[in-house]
């Protein structure tokens, strides 16, 4: 039995995971600054778990969240990065401190709970650091310009950081899934700003226990990036090495995108 500490717990994707784990035997920290959504999953989850309330854009929060991670009395054995915002909206729109809490919370806790996680695994010559990234890692989107730069981020940490860690045994990986059925998305759906691209590819957004399990695949099999859907992940790859293409070929995907944007609000209107 390992112990597993999951940022974002609340979430759709947060207790797919939970519920993950839970079913290998493991014991879970779960976290989330929403204290009655964190404890619904725990309840959801059923099995015994550690509940920590905890907002990852307060320093001290971050703090007693590193000390966990460090806790020699009960070690994490796995971290999942998984707690992420997107409030979509052109450059120049949003306030500053709003692009602050996409960098804050999406790229910079990672970082810092990473951290944390590093220096205990690494002695322990054992563990594992997975992060829930997002397609847009893989290449831009329009009017989630601080969303994508926190994701592109975090990409580049977390590749690092496996190469850093790889001598001392320490597993390090992400998944980087398109549009994921949860209220993360209607929310940033429901925005004129909302990219259509999360729909390119996709005819329906998938269900987070698709993405949890990708990920329990992707770390049986010691992956570092796994894409949702592979094929997003190669287009989005060799897109980005033609930069003078983005534009037109993104302009020409977004209109495409758009008819399954629609059709996806016209839905949840009727549930």
């Amino acid at each position: 039995m390992k112990t597993v500490l999951i940022t974002g717990a609340a979430g759709g994707v947060g207790l797919a995971l939970a519920k993950s784990f839970a079913s290998q035997g493991h014991a879970l920290v779960l976290t989330d600054r929403n204290a009655a959504a964190l404890a619904a999953t725990a309840a959801k989850v059923g099995s015994k778990t550690e509940q920590i309330i905890a907002d990852l854009r307060d320093a001290s929060d971050l703090q007693r969240l590193g000390a966990r991670i460090e806790s020699p009395e009960a070690p994490i054995d796995i971290l999942v990065n998984n707690a992420g915002i997107i409030v979509p909206g052109p450059v120049g729109t949003l306030d500053a401190d709003l692009m602050r809490a996409h960098i804050d919370v999406n790229m910079t806790a990672p970082m810092l709970l990473s951290a944390a996680a590093a220096r205990a695994m690494k002695q322990r010559r054992s563990g594992y650091i997975f992060s829930i990234m997002s397609m847009a890692a893989m290449g831009p989107m329009k009017d989630s310009a601080a969303y994508s730069a926190s994701k592109f981020g975090l990409r580049g940490f977390m590749a690092s950081l496996s190469l850093e860690l790889h001598p001392y045994g320490v597993g390090v990986g992400g998944v980087f899934p398109s549009a994921i059925d949860t209220p993360m998305l209607a929310a940033e759906m429901a925005s004129p700003d909302g990219s259509p691209l999360n729909f390119v590819g996709n005819a329906k957004p998938m269900p987070p226990h698709d993405v949890a399990a990708a990920v329990m695949k992707a770390m049986e099999k010691g992956r570092l990036e796994t894409c949702l859907p592979a094929s997003d992940g190669f287009f989005g790859g060799v897109l980005m090495l033609f930069p003078s293409l983005l534009r037109p070929v993104l302009s020409y995907l977004e209109k495409g995108g758009q008819k399954k944007k629609q059709a996806y609000l016209q839905g949840l209107q009727t549930k």
